[in-house]
């Protein structure tokens, strides 16, 4: 059994499942079950999408894909590698680049600008890099957890939770200053001190354009999340975006769009079933905040973040529960490989760059687990008040 398994796993098909298309396998599949079973209507599944969310979302995925291209993130992450004269220098350079570029790209975005970077240094140094990587997966889904756009929870709960910029960022920044001095903490514990010579990087130059749309799209994203502009100015401007990458657009991942409207449909049949009246935080852990703060990061274990808070936030009744849930899922992100869609990524990232996956998962469980009680007791003060 175990070597049939070793034969599968490096299969191509059963990477992307495992990987990369997990969630919109599983949210497809919940999605085909409540219209099967009855719980939701053909006719009423129009009615159930968040236009303005999917939309969002649809803006993101453009104005990241005209990053890429540009090559103008690649370029900053570079300049942080090759000052990076110690193994702790780089680890702190590229912890810190993984949570700023996911506070602007999204968490997975930035591993995948980040994780082959520092899977250079493997051709410079006899150094082992998983601990490197399992930070840098750690500060996307936490340090990233900074901004609404950050990760898709995030968004989905500052949209869903009517949140004020004011009110989120005061909710968040608390959050974000324990988890990264928990990381600053980590370097030196998991990060021998050794000096380091810079890799050979390929010279590329940064494409004005694309870099300038980019940018240009993502402020336009950060205007319509802050209600500071109609969500179709940045719909528009995507289009023209979209334009700009010509036949590259096949290219593009729309995943997160289709993940989130198959949830939208399977969220609202399991709303209609009654294992969900089970998922009443109040009544489980007797304290509503503690409660979401509490069931939102033993769910995302089970079934990823993202599901988790599209799952909870019906019982998020006011905006203090609401930003008890985003503590909850936040922190929910540490801990099992499948609690965010983050850590399967980086792990995939890690071992295409020629990582050994066992050493990986070795240094990922332990401190992600010490991440996931530690940050699970910060968030249980904050929404003690």
């Amino acid at each position: 059994m175990r070597s049939t398994v070793r034969r599968l796993l490096p299969h191509h098909v059963v990477k992307t499942f495992l990987f990369e298309r997990l969630l919109l396998t599983a949210s497809a599949t919940l999605a085909v079950a409540a219209v099967a079973m009855g719980r939701v209507r053909l006719s009423e599944i129009p009615g159930l999408m968040d236009v303005r969310l999917l939309t969002l979302f649809f803006v993101l995925t453009i104005a990241v894909e005209l990053g890429k291209d540009s090559d103008l993130f690649d370029r900053l992450v570079v300049a942080v590698a090759r000052r990076a004269g110690s193994a702790r220098g780089l680890a702190y350079g590229m912890v810190g680049a993984s949570g700023i570029l996911a506070a602007v790209l999204t968490n997975d975005v930035a591993l995948f600008l980040v994780v082959p970077f520092t899977m250079l240094f493997r051709k410079v140094a006899d150094l082992e890099l998983a601990p490197i990587v399992v930070l840098e997966i750690a500060a996307a889904n936490l340090i990233g957890s900074a901004s609404p756009i950050g990760n898709p929870q995030n968004l989905f709960l500052y949209t869903r939770g009517h949140f004020t910029p004011s009110a989120f960022f005061a909710n968040q920044a608390p959050w974000v200053a324990v988890a990264a001095i928990l990381l600053a903490v980590a370097v030196p514990v998991l990060v021998p001190k050794r000096r380091l010579a810079p890799p050979a990087t390929e010279r590329f130059d940064v494409h004005p354009g694309l870099a300038a749309a980019c940018l240009v799209l993502l402020a336009a994203e950060i205007a319509s999340v802050f209600d500071l502009l109609d969500h179709r100015v940045p719909l528009v401007l995507a289009i023209g975006g979209a334009a700009l990458l010509g036949r590259r657009i096949r290219e593009t991942d729309f995943s997160l769009v289709f993940v989130f409207a198959f949830l939208f449909v399977g969220i609202a049949g399991l709303e209609r079933g009654r294992l969900y009246s089970s998922l009443d935080p109040g009544r489980l852990f007797g304290h509503p905040a503690r409660g979401l703060v509490l069931w939102g990061a033993l769910l995302s274990q089970l079934v990823s973040n993202v599901p988790a808070a599209m799952l909870l936030a019906p019982a998020a009744a006011s905006a203090a529960a609401f930003g008890a849930l985003l503590h909850g899922v936040n922190t929910g992100g540490c801990g099992t490989p499948i609690a965010s869609l983050a850590n399967l990524i980086g792990a995939q990232l890690f071992a295409r760059e020629g990582g050994d996956l066992r050493r990986f998962w070795r240094r990922f469980l332990p401190v992600n687990a010490v991440l996931l009680v530690l940050l699970l007791a910060a968030s249980l003060v904050l929404v003690s008040d």
